[in-house]
C-alpha cells in the first residue's frame, strides 16, 4: 500500500506497519491516513521552492560576466566571492557573488572548465533565481553522463530523505563557452524551509570529517558550540549497544538516517558519508530536536555492482548504527524495502532517456558521441547494481575469512579510479614477480582493492611493493606507494616514492563487530610505476 502522506518517509512507515496491524486496524488506520492527507505538516519533504526551474524541459542558459579584476582575484583566492553580472535565459541579474568550487578530482582553474557557486543574495539581499539564492554549477568532469546528481536526488527523495534538485545549463563565461554542466540548488534556508517545518536550525557540513570532529557550520542562529552534534557524538561513542540504540533515537532522526545510508549503500555512493565520510550535510532540525543527515557530492554512483549490501562503513554513525542488533535488522529490511519499491530499472532508463533527449540537441557532435557512450554505461551498471542487489539479499549471510595459522592470503581484488594516461593490470614486476602494478597518469589516486569479512578482533594488513621514478602529488598527506583499510585513519602519512626495491607494508586495525572490510593498495602519484607482490598481499591475525 502506498500512500503519500508527508513525504516519502511517511510511505516508509506506513508500509512497514501495514505487516504488522490486523486487517481491521489497517483499516482503520487506512481511513485515518487518508484524512490525515489533508492536514499532514506541508514541510516535511514538501516540494522546494523553484520546482518548475527544475522540471522545465529545457537545458538553462547561463553567460556570466566577470570584470578582469573578478578573474584576476579568482586565479589567486579561487574559494573567495568576485562580483559577477549573470544572465538566465532573458533575465539579468546584477551584482552576483561568484568563487569557484571543487575537491581534489573535480577543481578546475577560472581559465579552464570551472565549477561555480553563484549567490544571488549575497551582495544584492533578496535577490534570487525564480526563488533560488545560491546555486552551484558543477563542471561533472567525474560523470561525463551528467545524469549521475539528478538520478541520486531522485532516489533519496523516493526514500523521503531531502536532497537539493539538479537540472542542466550551458554556461558561457566572459564570452567563451565553457560547455554543458550540472545546475544544483544550494542547501539555503528556503531549501530547507521546503523540507522542514522549520529551516532556521544549525546546518554542518561535512568533508572528510565525522560527528566526533568540529565541522564547520553552514548556517543557524543558534550557539555555535556544536552542542546538538555533541550529543549525537556522545551516543555513537556508548560502549552499552542497548544505550547506545535508545541514545542514538534520541540524538537522530533515526527513520531517516536508516533510509539515508540504505540510499548511499543502494546506489554505491562511495564518496559520501557512509562508505568515505565525506561529502554530506547535517541538519539540527528544531521541530524534532534531532539531526538529519542529507546527501551531497552525487557524481560518482553505481561505480561497482557488487558493493557488500553490509560494506566497510566509514562514517562512525553508520558503523554505530550496524553494530546494534535493531539497527542493523532495520537497515537490512530498508535496503530490502527500497530495493523492491523505489529502485525501478525500468522507470530509471524511461527517465534518462528523457532528460538525455533534453540535452543532447545543445552538444557539439563530439560531446554527442561521448555522451551517449556514457549514458549507455550508466544504465548498464544501474541494471547490473540491481541484479547484484538482488543477489545479495536473497543469498545467505557471507561467512567471516578463514585464518590458517593466524594468516589469509587476499584474493579478488579489483581495480579502482584508473587513471587517464596510466594504467592497472596484472602483470610481472622488473624481476618477474607477480604483482598488481600501477603506472600512473599525470594526476593519480589509483588502487587496487579487495573486500573480505572479517569477525570482530585486531588485524595487520601487510605488502610488498616495488617503484620505479614514483614523483608525488604536488598535494595532499600521502605520497607515492601506500596501503591502508577504507574508513580506518592511518597512524601517519605514507611516503614512499622515486626508486624502491622490494619494501614491506604494513596497516594495523581493528574490527569492533563482524562486518566487510575493504583493504586498499594504492598509488598517489604524477609519475612512476609501482607493483604489490601478489604472494605477500595478506592478513594476519594479531593476539
Amino acid at each position: 500500500m502506498w500512500i503519500e502522506a508527508g513525504g516519502p518517509s511517511a510511505v516508509l512507515n506506513f508500509q512497514f506497519l501495514a505487516g504488522r496491524a490486523k486487517p481491521r486496524r489497517w483499516l482503520c488506520f487506512l481511513l485515518l491516513a487518508s484524512q490525515a492527507l489533508a492536514t499532514v505538516d506541508e514541510g516535511r519533504n514538501a516540494p522546494a521552492p523553484a520546482s518548475s526551474f527544475f522540471t522545465s524541459p529545457a537545458v538553462h542558459p547561463i553567460a556570466i560576466e566577470i570584470p578582469r579584476r573578478g578573474v584576476t582575484a579568482l586565479r589567486r583566492e579561487p574559494r573567495k566571492y568576485v562580483p559577477a553580472s549573470v544572465r538566465v535565459g532573458g533575465a539579468r541579474y546584477d551584482n552576483v557573488a561568484v568563487h569557484l568550487k571543487g575537491a581534489t578530482g573535480s577543481f578546475r582553474g577560472i581559465d579552464d572548465k570551472p565549477s561555480l557557486t553563484l549567490d544571488f543574495g549575497r551582495f544584492a539581499p533578496g535577490q534570487s533565481l525564480h526563488g533560488l539564492s545560491k546555486i552551484h554549477l558543477n563542471n561533472s568532469v567525474e560523470d561525463r553522463s551528467f545524469l549521475n546528481e539528478r538520478i541520486g536526488t531522485e532516489l533519496f527523495l523516493a526514500a523521503g530523505v531531502p536532497a537539493p534538485q539538479a537540472t542542466w545549463a550551458m554556461v558561457e563565461l566572459n564570452g567563451r563557452r565553457l560547455g554543458l554542466y550540472v545546475l544544483k540548488e544550494g542547501f539555503t534556508a528556503e531549501f530547507l524551509s521546503g523540507h522542514f517545518t522549520s529551516g532556521t536550525g544549525n546546518l554542518y557540513e561535512g568533508s572528510g570529517a565525522d560527528v566526533t570532529d568540529s565541522l564547520p557550520r553552514d548556517s543557524g542562529p543558534g550557539p555555535n558550540d556544536g552542542a546538538d552534534l555533541k550529543r549525537l557524538a556522545s551516543a555513537v561513542t556508548e560502549p552499552d549497544l542497548a544505550k547506545r540504540w535508545a541514545r542514538l533515537q534520541e540524538a537522530l532522526d533515526l527513520d531517516r538516517f536508516v533510509s539515508f545510508m540504505a540510499a548511499e549503500v543502494m546506489i554505491c555512493h562511495r564518496d559520501g558519508y557512509c562508505l568515505a565520510r565525506n561529502n554530506y550535510r547535517i541538519y539540527h532540525d528544531p521541530a524534532s530536536d534531532r539531526l538529519v543527515f542529507l546527501p551531497h557530492g552525487m557524481d560518482q554512483l553505481f561505480g561497482r555492482a557488487d558493493t557488500p549490501i553490509e560494506p566497510h562503513t566509514a562514517g562512525l554513525v553508520a558503523t554505530a548504527l550496524l553494530e546494534t542488533e535493531p539497527g542493523r535488522q532495520r537497515y537490512r529490511e530498508r535496503l530490502q524495502f527500497l530495493h523492491t519499491n523505489v529502485f525501478n530499472v525500468a522507470d530509471l532508463t524511461a527517465k534518462m532517456d528523457r532528460w538525455a533527449a533534453q540535452i543532447q540537441p545543445v552538444l557539439n557532435r563530439s560531446e554527442a558521441r561521448v555522451f551517449r557512450r556514457e549514458v549507455s554505461g550508466l544504465k548498464e551498471r544501474i541494471a547490473n547494481r540491481h541484479r547484484h542487489l538482488a543477489q545479495q539479499l536473497a543469498a545467505p549471510e557471507p561467512k567471516p575469512l578463514r585464518f590458517d595459522g593466524g594468516v589469509a592470503t587476499l584474493t579478488n581484488w579489483f581495480a579502482v579510479d584508473e587513471p587517464a594516461g596510466g594504467k592497472l593490470e596484472r602483470a610481472a614486476a622488473p624481476d618477474g614477480t607477480p604483482s598488481l602494478a600501477i603506472r600512473a597518469g599525470p594526476s593519480t589516486t589509483a588502487s587496487w582493492r579487495s573486500v573480505v569479512r572479517l569477525a570482530p578482533g585486531r588485524y595487520r594488513f601487510e605488502a610488498r611493493v616495488r617503484t620505479a621514478d614514483v614523483k608525488p602529488l604536488a598535494f595532499g598527506k600521502n605520497r607515492g606507494a601506500g596501503v591502508r583499510v577504507s574508513g580506518t585513519p592511518p597512524p601517519r602519512p605514507y611516503d614512499l616514492v622515486g626508486d624502491r626495491d622490494w619494501t614491506d607494508l604494513e596497516f594495523e586495525f581493528e574490527v569492533a563487530s563482524e562486518k566487510d572490510v575493504e583493504v586498499i593498495a594504492e598509488l598517489r602519484a604524477a609519475k612512476g610505476q609501482a607493483w604489490f607482490r601478489l604472494d605477500a598481499l595478506r592478513l594476519v591475525q594479531l593476539k
